[in-house]
């Protein structure tokens, strides 16, 4: 698994952990035990609302506060907030002679801040406001489309809602109601009409949908309408056949959200104990790791790296001529440059070459010829990339921006060496059914949110939004199929997308969906080995984790020690190697090991590779990027293996 798919899959557990945690957290300190509610009509649109809230605190409270979806630019008139009278029924509570309790604004979340001090106690605070022009006059009708308790953050128990028409009229009044709770109109008369709900769950609100006479509107303006009363009225109706069937069909929402679960189950258990891999896995037990440790570098890091080569794999073709003893390493101090900049390292490794070129590889030669320059000496100073107080200097940015050119092209010539060089031994292939996965498990996802949102009444314009971001997002996971991020990116939305849906069966098994579809992902392989090469693999990955360990405990000849730290910094253990290293041998290290074995050189190495060219041309190209559609290996903190790098193999991921 590359690296970015790592830091995507290590962001998405970490977000979707926080989510699920605050989702499991106490109880709210301030409950909503009762909220009684009478609004007047009034002849001219307006619509004056008084409303009983019984609150019980547990804990101190300073303020409470009350949604109101009042942005700067609500139709609300007044809102104030009293203690309630006891000599007076609600509706007729009015302000006079009563206690005021201060009110304030903030806008920015839509809410009014009432500043009532409560403590371990039960409070209810009346509430009164006025909203202008709320509703609608038409020529044969009069129209209240009326949301209430919206954004509501805590559960609201024995809710009751009472509507008067204050004008007269003659003809009866036509009311519907909608939430997903359970609430129901209990009585309608000319001109009262009351709603109830014995619990109407967070996040959960109430829509009123009134049809009075004209006549109930006598002071408000006429507005030209489309449609008659009799197909709004039909339209309402086919609405409400909508929330009736809702709990129906979002229970085939849950049988069918179960059996995808059951299908991902499958999936993650077939890529996790896959054939393919207990076969390479008992194979490789007859590879010994003296074999992989006397194997030629490019070869190793070319298999571990499954062909997807990074920039600081060229030193696979450095070691690999240190070991035919033409290639020399000492400490040396860097150029200037670094040691006028306070965070550049100052001392390095050098590279000289003292041999006969006739019996290298290709791909020795060329590297040679492509970072030697022909001469003696490898330098990090000739790879490196700007310091940071380079980077200040417009001047010196062009320099190296025409140097990462170079490096580029270069590269990619030795990669294609390396390639040919190892193609007959090493032979690997991208694993085509993931394209065909991957899309049709964006299709699955997207198909099954837009049936759970059509069944839990979301209004179509939120439901051709979902669709339109979904949408785009599984064609672009299906595009772009090579690389987990975009269909980890595509599964963390559809999470959240699911999350809104408010039923709590139907979310509990989409999103054991989602999570299992995440964890898919990541055990699928996006290359895959011959048998030979994956039995000879998944002993590079056992040699792997031994030398995070700190290698044998035998092996104490210097060879093998100079073998392993080559091979440690090749397969992204470095660091943790030498950490090891230098508790169990000691006195080598400090005696007789090679400036590999000095922590300076690790560090100079990461900056010549890594560091310094980190957000150069946008961290696009083959030199100075990660190589984001890299097999797996090593994707842990720091260019050689820091010290969050376990040592493990990353499994059989690929990206």
């Amino acid at each position: 698994m590359s690296k970015g798919s790592k830091s995507v899959m290590l962001l998405t557990t970490v977000v979707l952990l926080v989510v699920l945690l605050v989702g499991c957290g106490g109880t709210d300190k301030l409950t909503v035990d009762q909220v009684d509610i009478v609004a007047d009509l009034l002849p001219d649109g307006d619509l004056y609302v008084e409303e009983l809230f019984t609150y019980t605190v547990s804990g101190e409270y300073d303020s409470i506060s009350r949604f109101m979806d009042n942005f700067g630019d609500a139709n609300i008139e007044f809102f104030e907030a009293y203690v309630p009278p006891v000599d007076r029924e609600l509706g007729n509570f009015g302000y006079q002679s009563l206690e005021r309790y201060p009110v304030t604004l903030r806008w920015k979340r839509g809410s009014y801040f009432i500043d009532v001090q409560a403590k371990d106690e039960t409070r209810q605070v009346y509430y009164r406001y006025r909203l202008d022009k709320e509703a609608v006059k038409y020529d044969d009708r009069g129209e209240l489309d009326w949301s209430l308790l919206k954004d509501n953050d805590k559960e609201h128990q024995n809710v009751s809602v009472t509507l008067r028409i204050r004008q007269p009229v003659q003809e009866p009044v036509i009311v519907y109601a909608y939430d997903r709770s359970g609430g129901a109109v209990t009585e309608t008369s000319e001109r009262v009409s009351r709603y109830e709900n014995k619990l109407l769950p967070k996040g959960d609100h109430v829509r009123m949908k009134v049809f009075v006479p004209a006549e109930a509107l006598p002071e408000l303006e006429t507005t030209s309408s489309s449609s008659l009363l009799s197909e709004r009225l039909e339209q309402e109706s086919a609405l409400q056949r909508r929330f009736v069937e809702r709990d129906r069909l979002l229970e085939a929402g849950v049988y069918v959200s179960r059996w995808m679960t059951y299908a991902a189950i499958a999936g993650v258990v077939f890529y996790a104990l896959s054939i393919r891999r207990l076969a390479a896995w008992w194979d490789g037990r007859r590879i010994t790791m003296e074999e992989i440790e006397h194997m030629d570098p490019s070869s190793l890091v070319y298999l571990f790296r499954k062909g997807k080569l990074r920039r600081e794999n060229v030193l696979a073709s450095v070691f690999a001529l240190r070991r035919k003893g033409m290639l020399d390493i000492s400490m040396e101090h860097l150029g200037t440059r670094f040691q006028q900049d306070d965070s550049a390292p100052k001392e390095g490794p050098q590279f000289r070459f003292a041999g006969n070129r006739s019996g290298l590889t290709k791909s020795e030669r060329y590297l040679l010829s492509w970072l030697f320059r022909g001469t003696e000496f490898l330098k990090l100073d000739s790879i490196s990339g700007p310091t940071k107080s380079e980077r200040h200097q417009k001047s010196s940015m062009h320099i190296y921006k025409n140097r990462l050119k170079g490096l580029e092209t270069g590269f990619n010539r030795w990669r294609e060496i390396v390639e040919q060089e190892n193609r007959q031994t090493i032979k690997y292939g991208v694993y085509w059914p993931r394209k065909i996965i991957f899309a049709m498990l964006a299709l699955v996802h997207v198909t099954l949110l837009t049936y759970l949102y059509i069944a839990d009444v979301i209004s179509w314009g939120w439901i051709g939004v979902m669709i339109l971001i979904l949408g785009g997002g599984a064609v672009l996971a299906s595009i772009r199929w090579r690389q987990k991020k975009y269909i980890i990116a595509f599964l963390i939305v559809c999470f959240f997308m699911g999350a809104q849906i408010m039923y709590d069966p139907v979310v509990d098994t989409y999103l054991d969906f989602v999570l299992l579809s995440i964890l898919l992902v990541g055990l699928m392989p996006g290359v895959v080995l011959d048998r030979r090469s994956e039995a000879c693999r998944s002993t590079v990955k056992r040699y792997r984790r031994m030398l995070a360990r700190g290698g044998r405990s035998e092996d104490r000849e210097p060879i093998h020690l100079e073998r392993m730290m080559e091979a440690a910094l090749l397969l992204g253990v470095g660091r943790r190697f030498l950490t090891r290293i230098r508790k169990k041998q000691p006195d080598y290290v400090r005696s007789h090991a090679s400036p590999l074995f000095d922590p300076a050189s690790h560090v100079a190495l990461d900056f010549a590779f890594q560091r310094s060219w980190k957000g150069l041309a946008g961290n696009s190209s083959s030199w100075s990027s990660s190589g984001g559609d890299g097999g797996d290996g090593d994707s842990g903190g720091g260019f050689f293996g820091d010290s969050n790098d376990s040592g493990s193999d990353g499994g059989d991921g690929g990206d």
